[in-house]
């Protein structure tokens, strides 16, 4: 396992965020410098809509910061991971255009394992709101 949980957005698989992965990264996500966002706290609460929000203000950013993007799109994999699907297409494509970037072929394949992830059942882990 990656030492850097905010950095397992651009890293990792969805089939290897196992439960205590996704917990590790929450917890990581609540402990971190909050972002200056509306919405920050809710969407490392595990609310969908407010980590597509967090998430599309940074990326839409001229220059993202990485600290601010690898906690924004670490906000939205936790959602991602727990199966909501506007959340996994938002990674997917903060992904591909990564990918496209660097011209980097293991972010694209990266990019596909999460997109396939709708296709499959999704995690067991619950937002505590819910």
């Amino acid at each position: 396992m990656p030492d850097a949980p905010l950095t397992w957005w651009r890293t990792l698989p969805p089939e290897v965020l196992d439960l205590a992965m996704q917990q590790n990264l929450r917890a990581r996500l609540v402990a971190a410098p909050a972002l200056p966002l509306p919405g920050w706290e809710a969407a490392i609460a595990a609310d969908p809509a407010a980590a597509i929000g967090v998430g599309i203000a940074v990326l839409a950013e001229g220059v993202a910061r990485p600290g601010s993007l690898d906690r924004a799109l670490s906000a939205v994999m936790v959602c991602a991971a727990l199966g909501d699907p506007a959340c996994r297409d938002l990674l997917v494509h903060a992904l591909s255009r990564r990918a496209r970037r660097r011209a980097d072929l293991d972010t694209l394949r990266l990019a596909h394992a999460w997109r396939r992830k709708g296709k499959s059942n999704p995690s067991s882990i619950t937002a505590p709101s819910r």
